[in-house]
């Protein structure tokens, strides 16, 4: 049986990041400036909100990410060049003929930032870790795992219970902390990656210094960073303009093209062809009117998707699927929900809807979501739908919606990897699929089968799960999400990731 491949990358995505190295490669050199990297120096990084958690197992949101990828190492990376898994703390991989089994051969002389020396014994226990229940994100992309042993302080052993061609792909999402069970990864973490956690002042940042004994020789190049939280999006921007913060996570779509004109800051925006982030619309389909796959489907026709596009100045991608009309297992005789009125509303009528009373959720993080939140809202109304909008916290839209799955419509982000499987899976899925309560077990049984497949019958089985998910409609994909960085001109070596990651881990100041 062929080994299933997934192509990644358009030649577009090589052309585009042609120019920067890979965090894992020797000290990059930044073309644009035409200057060396340079040590010290402290970066503030502002986002909109402030993260739930540090734990990298248990995390919801983007602004969680973005404080512990600072922190922790994952087993695998992906190359920012091609976005193929590429070694982290894994060095060096061998399967088995048979392809059921996994020798990992880990860096040796790591050390964590408590001082202890990191061994296979840790690599296993954060894979243990990683396929506990818990971990939503991870526990079912490692699911053909049956066995971990450890053979010596650097060499493991993963047995499979089947083949699966996208593991090493999953184990760029675990991170390597310490067998030691009293941590507690969500106030205090403690890692391996190039920045140590030394603070968090609640509502306000979270301090990190250079980690001194990092394992990637030469790195990182700054003394510290400070996460800041700035809710305010006009604030964030002064403050990047004024020199008060270094870098911020989304310049207000508003004002792209002026900071882009602005000779002391810089964007740093992903083609809208690549990015891999979506608006995500969840439905509670536990319910009525959401069990109604007819009901989802008026909505899914009633949205105006190329108003959103408008008010976001361009900022934003008109597509109704998680996977890209670009990507090689695309399937293009699906649904295409362009904006239809007069079909949604002869669907909300077959649907039996009777003016129930519906609320729309969404997270005040940013500018963007009340823009698509609002033209969602209207829209809605403009079907017939009896809706309300409420934009809450978004720790408290993470308690609503994943934990107590108390909501009807919640709108959020999403940012899948970049394969086709995870594209679907990450949507529908993991805790959106948690969320969402679709009862369609076949499906999802499929969808986690691809990965034992040929790449012929992989591919025909994502053309026809992305055609089942499509006429379902569980949850309603608005578009995808563009995100474009503010930088100070004087910060240098940051590459804009796909999957809206914002790593500093090579970045330098003047």
């Amino acid at each position: 049986m062929k080994k299933m491949i997934f192509l990644l990358l358009t030649v577009v995505l090589f052309i585009f990041l042609s120019a920067c190295n890979s965090s894992t490669d020797k000290p990059m050199t930044d073309s644009k400036a035409g200057n060396e990297p340079k040590s010290g120096g402290i970066l503030k990084f502002a986002q909109s909100a402030e993260p739930t958690t540090l734990d990298p197992y248990i995390w919801s949101i983007i602004n969680d990410r973005n404080g512990f990828i600072q922190i922790f190492n994952s087993l695998m990376e992906y190359d920012p060049k091609t976005l193929q898994p590429v070694p982290g703390i894994v060095k060096e991989t061998k399967l088995s003929e048979d392809g059921l089994t996994y020798d990992l051969i880990i860096v040796s002389d790591v050390m964590f930032h408590n001082g202890k020396k990191m061994t296979s014994d840790d690599v296993k226990y954060s894979l243990d870790r990683a396929m506990a229940k818990e971990a939503a994100r991870t526990s079912t992309l490692l699911k053909s795992i049956k066995e971990v042993k450890v053979v010596d302080d650097t060499h493991l052993k993963v047995i499979l219970s089947n083949k699966d061609s996208l593991l090493l792909d999953a184990f760029v999402e675990v991170f390597v902390t310490p067998n030691d069970p009293s941590i507690s990864h969500s106030n205090h973490p403690v890692g391996t990656g190039p920045f140590i956690f030394d603070k968090w002042n609640r509502n306000e940042k979270i301090v990190l210094k250079k980690n001194p004994n990092y394992w990637k020789k030469g790195l990182p190049y700054l003394d510290g960073m400070e996460i800041v939280t700035i809710p305010d999006a006009e604030v964030k921007l002064l403050q990047l303009i004024n020199g008060q913060v270094d870098v911020i996570e989304n310049v207000p779509i508003s004002k792209v093209t002026e900071t882009s004109k602005n000779p002391n800051l810089s964007v740093a925006r992903i083609a809208d062809e690549l990015t891999t982030a979506n608006y995500f619309m969840l439905m509670n389909d536990s319910k009525t009117p959401f069990n109604n796959v007819k009901f989802r489907q008026a909505i899914n026709y009633a949205l105006d998707r190329a108003k959103m596009k408008q008010a976001l100045f361009g900022n934003f991608v008109v597509r109704s699927t998680s996977v890209p009309s670009s990507n090689p297992n695309f399937n293009p005789d699906t649904i295409k929900y362009d904006k239809d009125l007069n079909k949604a509303k002869q669907l909300l009528k077959e649907s039996g809807y009777n003016n129930e009373k519906l609320e729309l959720i969404y997270h005040k993080n940013d500018m963007m979501y009340d823009i698509v939140a609002q033209i969602a809202d209207q829209s809605l109304k403009e079907l017939g739908v009896n809706v309300e909008l409420k934009g809450i916290e978004i720790a408290q839209w993470v308690e609503k919606v994943f934990n107590k799955k108390q909501f009807d419509l919640a709108l959020t982000s999403s940012v899948p990897k970049p394969n086709t499987i995870d594209m679907l899976y990450h949507m529908y899925g993991k805790q959106n699929g948690g969320a969402i309560q679709w009862n369609n077990k076949e499906w999802y049984d499929k969808l986690l089968s691809v990965s034992q497949m040929s790449t012929e019958e992989g591919k025909k089985a994502l053309m026809d799960l992305q055609k089942v998910v499509l006429e379902e409609s569980p949850g309603i994909i608005v578009g995808g999400f563009v995100q474009s960085a503010g930088l100070s001109i004087k910060t240098h070596g940051f590459i804009p990731s796909p999957q809206a990651k914002m790593y500093f881990e090579s970045v330098w100041k003047d």
